[in-house]
């Protein structure tokens, strides 16, 4: 039995030493905290875990919510000019694509329980660069799956797959509750389980979503994505969940009043710690990393792949990696895993996925293009085009033709099913 050491355990972490232990694998996972001080400590993200990753928990066993958790079934984008007016309002429908938006405190708890009753070895450890020079001798593969911490820093920047010199937004979320929010009525003229993007040009974005937290059951996340310096940026100096809803208001209220009814006076954090802000540089790294006993580590998830959130693919991206990396390793069988090794199965995934998620996520945090404005204009007048582009974002592979050039946009407009909706 080959010995697995993983570190980290948020959804690359968890998934893949699930799927290796289904398969036999003795594997160790290291975590930095115990479950309980993850699900009472603060929130972590507001993510849309879509249809493709839900699918590989449940054959996994893992969809612990299911019929708790409403799935998010449309996305509807307002596209609007600095002053706040929507240029061009588009709604499509998921359909098989759906997802749930959920508290990852929520699910790595009940997950991180899990592990050890399926026989998973679970260590509660901090790890330092030197613990991974012990762990790297007692195992046959090292994982590192930890996207925050100087650990990280062992896996350097890939310049050429790497646009970003600096954060492109600052960022701030809070999960809250409020009849006008996640009541029956709210949301007025859109499906009620609907995603609500804004696209705010010279401002950012900010995205609302139905969610699920332990602490309320169904709430609702607001992720701010704001342009530095710009007219949402006035969330730096917020110390408190009371501050945050505070200012969340009034940057709806500046950059969209027409959706200020939806912040309302009655709206309350869904939990003390339901909120967060901050800023990272997003960068691709390159896979390997080699310590100085000679051992090389293999990195996933947002150790080697960190996307800004705005088209909400990092939990989804890491799902495409945990697959992708599964099968390599069942297929290498006993072969030793060295870097050129590593190196190998991620330039793999990377022409495959990680590529396409990469350069959709940078197309989105800039001005639309001609030929993406001519996609969505044609999404606005026909649904068979909203709903096809819209349920992409469970593979952004699927983005292209479509995002690529005038006539990649022209070859994709074409196609029989979306004239013949039209006719």
């Amino acid at each position: 039995m080959r010995k697995i050491a993983i570190i980290g355990g948020g959804q690359a972490g968890l998934l893949l030493a699930f799927s290796l232990i289904e398969k036999k694998y003795d594997v160790t996972l290291y975590v930095d905290r115990p479950a309980d001080e993850l699900l009472h400590g603060r929130m972590v993200s507001t993510t849309m875990f879509f249809a493709n990753t839900l699918e590989v928990e449940r054959k996994l066993g893992l969809n612990f919510w299911d019929g708790k958790a409403h799935h998010g079934q449309a996305i509807h984008v307002d596209f609007r000019a600095p002053d706040g007016s929507v240029a061009l309002p588009l709604t499509g429908f998921l359909h098989e694509n759906k997802g749930i938006a959920m508290d990852q405190r929520t699910k790595y708890h009940r997950w991180l329980e899990e592990y050890p009753r399926r026989g998973g070895k679970l260590v509660i450890q901090n790890v330092s660069p030197e613990d991974l020079e012990v762990i790297s001798t007692e195992n046959d593969l090292t994982i590192l799956a930890a996207g925050k911490g100087n650990i990280t820093s062992l896996f350097k920047r890939n310049e050429s797959r790497s646009v970003h010199q600096a954060p492109p937004r600052k960022l701030a979320a809070a999960l809250v509750v409020g009849d006008d929010l996640c009541g029956a009525d709210s949301w007025k003229g859109l499906p009620s389980q609907s995603l609500h993007f804004n696209f705010v040009a010279g401002a950012g974005e900010y995205f609302s979503m139905p969610f699920y937290s332990h602490t309320h059951g169904p709430c609702r996340s607001f992720l701010f994505e704001c342009v530095p310096n710009g007219p949402m940026d006035i969330f730096d100096d917020v110390t408190s969940g009371e501050e945050m809803l505070q200012r969340m208001k009034e940057a709806v209220a500046k950059v969209t009043p027409d959706q200020n009814f939806r912040m309302v006076d009655n709206i309350e954090l869904s939990d003390p710690n339901a909120w967060l802000k901050g800023a990272f540089r997003p960068e691709v790294r390159h896979p390997a990393a080699t310590l100085e006993n000679g051992a090389a580590i293999l990195g996933i998830g947002d150790t080697v792949m960190v996307n800004d959130p705005i088209a909400g693919q990092g939990a989804n991206n890491a799902t495409r990696m945990v697959e992708h990396y599964l099968q390599a390793i069942l297929t290498h069988g006993d072969e030793a895993f060295t870097a050129e090794w590593m190196t190998q199965v991620f330039d793999e995934f990377w022409e495959y996925s990680g590529r396409y998620t990469t350069e959709f996520t940078n197309l989105l945090l800039n001005p639309p293009s001609e030929s993406l404005l001519q996609v969505l204009g044609a999404a606005a007048q026909n649904s068979i085009i909203a709903d096809d582009f819209m349920g992409h974002f469970n593979h952004p592979r699927g983005f292209w033709p479509a995002v690529d050039g005038a006539e990649s946009a022209k070859r994709y407009l074409s196609r029989k099913e979306f004239n013949h909706a039209a006719a």
